[in-house]
């Protein structure tokens, strides 16, 4: 079995042939992403049959209608190439989990799926018409994606020159669905099922693309991560992969790690993974960026990242 054959024998594992054949085209050694419209036409039809794709965690999981889950798939432009022994993309970003809506499908980030310019920006305008006489999905579309500034967040942090990374980026989430629910006005993680996703899913897929860079999108899948190097016995503890990393604290010395984390940046290293040394890079998450820090906070944080990007990550992982 080819490296190919054993990705895409992963991806229907988690969501079922018939959405791997719907979202994708496979050439050779290499897959892609069908074009934009078509795919859009596909999620516009989709429904999803039981017991499709991944079952694993039906009986932990909180909500009754476990077959209306919103799952999500990976994302990417142009071919993922997995000729050969070298990154199927040079960059990984991992992600939490997908976002709380029912009976979707969708890409992680609209990357390869909604039209997103070289500056991040959505194109509202083609995803209108794309979705011409559809206003109900359109409009939980919209409800999901207007908040998404992630290509612009990625975009400021890479000196502007998304247009340079995008066609190097895989994305994906630690977990592939989502089990939300909310509790007094705020949602609530199922977190049980983050490292079960773990082990059966991610590991596999992040030695199949064999990144040079992993992005971690928050502190989440961080964790989750070392956690599974740490017990596999790949490394001794989280010290020895860190790179030269300068932690700020506050100065009440505040011992929540939610607010104490703002002040990790940069926070890079690189770890041993099965024969490989992966360069790892953590980000604060786009809605904690946008909602959570003031203007000042945001352009200090951009800044303090601008040097370590262009002379470790573009120059030299990349």
């Amino acid at each position: 079995m080819t490296r190919l054959d054993t990705y895409c024998k992963l991806l229907e594992r988690i969501y079922g042939e018939r959405i791997v054949k719907s979202f994708t085209t496979r050439n050779e050694n290499y897959l892609k992403m069908n074009d934009e419209y078509n795919n859009q036409i596909e999620k516009k039809n989709y429904q999803r049959k039981e017991n499709e794709g991944c079952t694993a965690c039906k009986p932990i999981f909180r909500n009754p209608n476990f077959f209306k889950r919103n799952l999500e798939f990976p994302g990417w432009i142009e071919n993922l190439d997995f000729s050969g022994t070298t990154p199927a993309k040079e960059i990984m970003i991992i992600g939490e989990a997908p976002t709380i809506l029912e009976d979707q499908i969708n890409i992680a980030f609209g990357l390869g799926f909604y039209p997103i310019d070289n500056s991040g920006n959505l194109n509202f305008d083609q995803l209108e018409e794309i979705y011409s006489g559809e206003k109900t999905q359109l409009k939980a579309i919209l409800k999901s994606v207007r908040p998404n500034r992630f290509w612009e967040y990625l975009n400021l942090l890479f000196l502007n020159k998304l247009d340079v990374i995008k066609p190097k980026i895989y994305i994906t989430d630690l977990c592939k669905c989502n089990d939300d629910i909310v509790v007094d006005g705020d949602n609530v993680k199922n977190k049980d099922i983050w490292g079960e996703c773990r082990d059966k899913y991610l590991i596999e897929e992040i030695e199949l693309i064999n990144p040079n860079l992993i992005i971690f999108h928050s502190w989440s899948p961080y964790k989750y991560l070392i956690e599974y190097l740490l017990g596999k016995k790949i490394i001794d503890s989280e010290d020895e992969i860190l790179e030269d990393v300068e932690c700020y604290y506050s100065n009440n010395e505040d011992p929540d790690y939610s607010k104490t984390k703002l002040y990790y940046n940069p926070f890079f290293g690189k770890f041993p993974f099965y024969g490989n040394n992966i360069h790892f890079f953590v980000i604060l998450h786009q809605s904690y960026f946008y909602r959570r820090l003031e203007e000042n906070r945001r352009i200090n944080y951009i800044n303090r990242n601008h040097q370590f990007i262009e002379e470790k990550v573009l120059n030299e992982v990349l």
